[in-house]
């Protein structure tokens, strides 16, 4: 065999950072903008984890604002450097050597300390062991022993990934492989770097407020950190002075952050916030909102930018449901559905679900047209009550009992008193119940459900993220360990799903590497998964972005806003070096 050893260069795009002058008009006790703004519903009762980000376009928001992965994509689907200073490939066919070694920028954690490659190595080993749940995991599986960590076969000392020192990450495959789709998994918002003395000090509770106000205790790695976090209450995000910073004197700390506080207030309603926002009140400036009243979407739709958010609020059946457990049922429930009703009840731009992957997921070619654009439709929006009737009478169904739990949100509860409805037309006895807040999350986790409706959010940027979960061997599900037969026994889907030709489908995909052969089989793997129903997306989710007096925002491929590079137009006009509207204490 020809011996083939070489080491390329790939460095990613990276804009360079153009520096701007102090104050950008020269005032030394300038510390730049304070933006006023509503950008999502209030976090500060849900669990900010990026490894368990799955079931929440609006966290994804906010986590956003906080952490950056070893590689970023824009909306346009240009994958860039984030972490990562370069990236190396290093290749020796005949000893067995397929590597990637990342070199980190040199930059330091929201309390000073430095950020290193051994907290990227924590966090992904953190989310395959074997007892954690994170569909992300599938993300991580190209890695050599992933699987057999993630099984409890090899523990995470066996992974193939070694911090070489404080700024260099290695990482080991078992072959060659498309590395460039790997770079794509690692633009994953829940694969970004954690301090294990953090995490480990509360496992389970680290990023959730139980109701006092965090700050200090979740470190950051991002562009902003969490000065307050209050529920109810307010939040104030501020400029990280040690992002992509080493600490020397003198430096410029709005070379990468050019605001120096993002203020959001929860103790008022969003109307009252785009009132504020209309009415353009030097006392009660808003500058930026990420949403509005559905009744005000007609008035500002000509001035927002929406982009899609990689989510679809979904119904989540429980698999183990008695009656829910057959796949005919599920299927019937969900083609029963008018999905175009749906999206007109909510409004706000959202799209009329039509298979189970999102939009903004990249196609074929990541730049070009996006999955959802690319496929065909799987799902009909119109509905399909005839159809629904003939499956369940094939199936022998013609009643039965389950609840909806849904969150307690006015809009949403809306939508399942609709679906409750459709059902009840079918002949089943559907009870709604709303829960809220930690409560949520737990039902979801704990799979306390009948049905459940939640944005099921992709974890990735590909078709990969939103579809491998679905097979039990990638679900990323905690796994339990039988004593008796000293193992662990593998999870289903979070849903308790799982199909052995489904399974088998995905594992075939698992080792293609030629892209056009993988979407072909993607396409495969959502027509069988619509047939199986184990969820049904209803709506595809968007992220509504309004302002007149900001410039320089940007977009990630997950939808969210890049506020980093923001100017605020005359900012000093309305920021005082006093603390902005009571939000700290």
């Amino acid at each position: 065999m020809k011996k083939m050893h070489k080491i390329l260069a790939l460095v990613l795009v990276v804009g360079m950072m153009v520096a701007v002058l102090v104050g950008c008009g020269g005032d030394p006790d300038d510390r730049g903008a304070i933006i006023y703004m509503y950008l999502g519903a209030d976090p500060s009762n849900v669990n900010l984890d990026p490894a368990l980000m799955l079931f929440s376009r609006e966290a994804v928001k906010f986590i956003g604002l906080l952490f950056e992965g070893m590689t970023v994509m824009d909306d346009r689907g240009r994958l860039e450097n984030g972490m990562a200073q370069n990236i190396r490939i290093i290749e020796d066919e005949d000893r067995g050597i397929f590597r990637l070694q990342f070199e980190l920028h040199e930059t330091r954690w929201s309390d000073g300390t430095q950020v290193t490659a051994q907290d990227f190595a924590f966090a992904w080993k953190r989310i395959l062991q074997p007892d954690f749940s994170s569909p992300a995991a599938a993300l991580l599986f190209d890695i050599r022993n992933a699987r057999e960590v993630k099984r409890g076969e090899m523990t995470v000392d066996d992974l193939g990934v070694a911090a070489l020192s404080p700024y260099l990450l290695e990482v080991s495959f078992d072959s060659r492989m498309d590395y460039n789709r790997f770079l794509e998994n690692l633009a994953s918002l829940a694969l970004v770097p954690l301090r294990d003395s953090t995490v480990d000090f509360e496992p389970d509770n680290w990023a959730m407020s139980s109701g006092t106000p965090i700050g200090l205790s979740l470190l950051s790695n991002g562009p902003f950190a969490i000065r307050s976090l209050e529920f109810n209450r307010g939040a104030l995000f501020e400029r990280s002075i040690y992002y992509r910073l080493d600490g020397r004197r003198n430096e410029n700390i709005f070379r990468y952050v050019r605001p120096f506080r993002l203020s959001l207030d929860f103790s008022r309603s969003l109307d009252a916030q785009a009132t504020a926002f209309a009415a353009n009140d030097i006392e009660d400036q808003m500058f930026f909102l990420g949403n509005v009243p559905r009744d005000r979407f007609d008035e500002s739709s000509n001035r927002a930018e929406i982009r899609p958010m990689l989510s679809a609020y979904s119904l989540h059946f429980n698999a183990e449901h008695p009656i829910l457990g057959r796949a005919e049922v599920r299927q019937a429930l969900s083609i029963a559905l008018n999905r175009n009703e749906i999206a007109n009840m909510v409004g706000l731009g959202v799209v009329p679900a039509t298979g189970i992957v999102p939009h903004g997921i990249v196609g074929e070619v990541a730049t070009g047209a996006d999955f959802r654009t690319e496929a065909e439709d799987v799902i009909n929006p119109a509905g399909d009550m005839a159809g629904a009737r003939s499956l369940l009478q094939a199936a022998g169904v013609s009643s039965g009992s389950f609840e909806l739990k849904v969150r307690n949100e006015p809009g949403e509860v809306a939508v399942a008193e609709y679906i409750a409805g459709v059902w009840r037309e079918l002949g089943f006895n559907v009870s709604v119940t709303t829960v809220q807040g930690i409560a949520y999350a737990n039902n979801i986790f704990d799979r306390d459900y009948d049905v459940m409706l939640y944005d099921f959010q992709a974890s990735g940027v590909n078709p990969w993220s939103v579809l491998a979960p679905f097979a039990m061997p990638f679900s990323g599900m905690a796994q339990e360990f039988d004593p008796v037969l000293a193992d662990y026994i593998p999870e289903p889907h979070i849903t308790g799903f799982q199909n052995d030709a489904y399974d088998a489908l995905i594992e075939e995909i698992f080792m293609i590497d030629d892209r056009s052969v993988r979407h072909a089989r993607y396409r495969e793997a959502e027509r069988m998964l619509v047939e199986l129903s184990p969820i049904a997306p209803l709506y595809f989710n968007t992220s509504i972005n309004i302002t007149e007096q900001i410039t320089g925002i940007t977009f990630s491929r997950f939808g969210f806003p890049i506020f980093s590079r923001a100017t605020l137009r005359n900012h000093q006009t309305y920021t005082t070096t006093e603390e902005p509207r009571e939000l700290v204490q």
